[in-house]
């Protein structure tokens, strides 16, 4: 039945999209030198957790079970648990002997799914430690683990399912990192163009066939492959390669190494931190109404120019990049293909683009609307305007070493730093900081108190 549901769906959403392609819109890239960050904005982040050292925390996830649990995916292939006032002493789940981690190796992500109350289905990518692990050493791995049906607080390992393999062996970095589920219930993945510089040697990111330099849409909740215990799942009938050439597993195209991607939990909107060669960080963005693929630009194009310019240097030889030029900031480009929303110069700072959320909760009317991101290197926190996605500015300095953004099921944020090991909240300032991020369900908003300053408009 979820399946008919989805189909009527995307029907419907079809026919819209083919009324919303609207002409090319301009975006907009920020040089060095940056204009200097506001001072002040420190006092409206509190840090909720440190976990040890040699620890590095990947991601904070809020698997929306009535209670104030999160999950703090480590690095290192550990998955530890906040009580929402402590962490606990034991683990979550510990597949160290799995993951390959350094550099950019590691568990990288962790996503529950749409149903995890009921299910207990969690799902996670890391790079392969290799045989008995899936794949082969730094491949890609896709896993469902189940929680323990006895203890919220700890999985299953012997739960585990292989959803996805995908080769990476050649390279240790550029292996992507997230993995969202979107607002039609599918699993989103993103993934690197297989590391070296320029896409090279294989040029992964243009060919649909490949599933490196993409974002992947899958559907975990069937399975197409029963005979391939590396594929462990079904495609959606509307996906934009089935029944064309390409994979069919493939949503988007043209991406270098996109670490950190969202949607918009109010409009499905998909943005997209796509981390640079030489040239150009970026965001990149594609409107829920846009059709699918959406090419965004890699190897051809590096922030709004050819990667065959500047410190990049790519070789565009091959052929595969004619016609593509042209500075202009556009998505679309009149050659089709779709630049980013916004930019920023790698010379000068910006080396390792965080994508983040847009704000869509309550308790911080300041950020309402405004999608806020960060570089890791360059330790700037940037936001956008609420109203001009195209237009932003540096909200915080100071915050080397961000490696995620998360979001609560309030829509809350929060920054998570694997230098200074921490996860840190957002709030306006108030002293009590996040008090929100306490509350498990019902009856912890002071209702009963009168307080209606902590009254949510969210159903926890």
């Amino acid at each position: 039945m979820h399946h008919e549901i989805r189909r009527a769906r995307v029907a419907v959403v079809a026919a819209l999209t083919l009324a919303a392609v609207a002409a090319p819109a301009l975006s907009v890239c920020y040089s060095s030198p940056f204009p200097a960050c506001p001072t002040g904005n420190d006092p409206l982040k509190s840090t909720l957790l440190t976990v040890a050292v040699g620890e590095t925390p990947m991601a904070f996830v809020d698997p929306a079970d009535r209670s104030p649990r999160r999950f703090v995916p480590l690095k290192i292939g550990r998955i530890r648990v906040w009580s929402g006032s402590a962490l606990l002493a034991a683990d979550f789940l510990d597949i160290d002997a799995k993951v390959t981690s350094g550099g950019e190796r590691g568990l990288l992500a962790m996503a529950v799914h749409p149903q995890y109350l009921a299910n207990g289905y969690f799902y996670l990518k890391y790079t392969s430690q290799g045989p008995p692990a899936p794949g082969d050493f730094g491949d890609l791995v896709i896993e469902r683990y189940t929680r323990s049906s006895i203890d919220p607080n700890v999985a299953d390992p012997s739960s585990a399912h292989v959803v996805l393999v995908i080769d990476h062996s050649e390279a240790g970095n550029h292996n992507g990192g997230w993995l969202a589920f979107g607002p039609d219930g599918y699993l989103y993945i993103s993934t690197g163009d297989g590391g070296n510089g320029c896409d090279t040697p294989i040029r992964d990111a243009q060919n649909p066939d490949s599933l490196r330099g993409k974002l992947l849409r899958i559907d975990i909740d069937g399975d197409d492959f029963p005979g391939d215990p590396l594929r462990n799942y079904a495609i959606p009938f509307d996906n934009p390669y089935v029944g064309a050439p390409g994979a069919d597993e493939v949503w988007a195209i043209g991406l270098r190494n996109p670490f950190r991607f969202s949607f918009d939990r109010d409009n499905g909107d998909l943005f997209i931190g796509d981390v640079g060669q030489d040239n150009w960080e970026e965001i990149d963005y594609q409107a829920a109404a846009t059709p699918a693929p959406v090419n965004f630009g890699w190897v051809c194009r590096e922030g709004c120019n050819s990667s065959a310019t500047g410190a990049s240097g790519c070789s565009l030889a091959g052929g595969e990049c004619s016609g593509h030029t042209g500075t202009a900031c556009e998505y679309p480009t009149s050659s089709g293909l779709w630049d980013p929303i916004l930019c920023f110069s790698n010379p000068g700072g910006w080396a390792s683009i965080m994508g983040g959320y847009r704000y869509r909760g309550s308790f911080v009317p300041d950020h309402a609307g405004r999608y806020l991101f960060a570089d890791a290197a360059f330790g700037q926190i940037w936001r956008t305007d609420p109203a001009d996605l195209t237009t932003a500015a540096c909200w915080d300095g100071g915050n080397g070493g961000i490696y995620a953004f998360a979001e609560d099921r309030l829509g809350e944020l929060y920054v998570v730093n694997g230098v200074a090991r921490t996860v840190e909240c957002l709030h306006d300032g108030n002293p009590d900081g996040c008090y929100w991020a306490t509350w498990g369900g019902f009856f912890q908003d002071d209702f009963e108190t009168g307080d209606t300053a902590r009254w949510s408009s969210t159903t926890p």
